[in-house]
């Protein structure tokens, strides 16, 4: 029955695809564990990756939506270190010049630029 189950490595590989992870999978996979083990999810098993995976890409969603509601001129190098934080963290390895964070980087580089002008 443990067959059934996604291997850690598979949801790692998805999560670093970029594919999310929903609260839905991560649910059914902590009900197929409990259903094994008759108690419950198993410590450190599929379902805890799942959902960790989950929360990271959340958190990630939840940055990245809050600097980009900002006007893009008061993006700032903080908010472009807070998305790499956690961009990092929801794919699960170094990125790349076209990732995200390397977008806002650049917006916020330009920004401080443009102040330093300006002053």
């Amino acid at each position: 029955m443990e067959s059934e189950l996604p291997p850690k490595e598979q949801l790692a590989a998805q999560a670093a695809d970029g594919r999310p992870i929903t609260q839905s999978e991560a649910s059914a996979i902590a009900a197929a564990e409990s259903d094994m083990t008759r108690r419950g999810p198993i410590k450190g098993g599929p379902a805890a990756a799942a959902q960790s995976l989950h929360d990271r890409q959340q958190n990630f969603f939840s940055v990245a939506g809050e600097v980009a509601r900002k006007p893009s001129g008061e993006v700032t190098k903080e908010d472009a270190k807070r998305v790499q934080h956690f961009e990092a963290r929801a794919l699960g390895h170094p990125l790349g010049k076209d990732s995200l964070s390397a977008e806002v980087q650049h917006i916020a580089e330009h920004n401080a630029k443009m102040r330093h002008i300006d002053e």
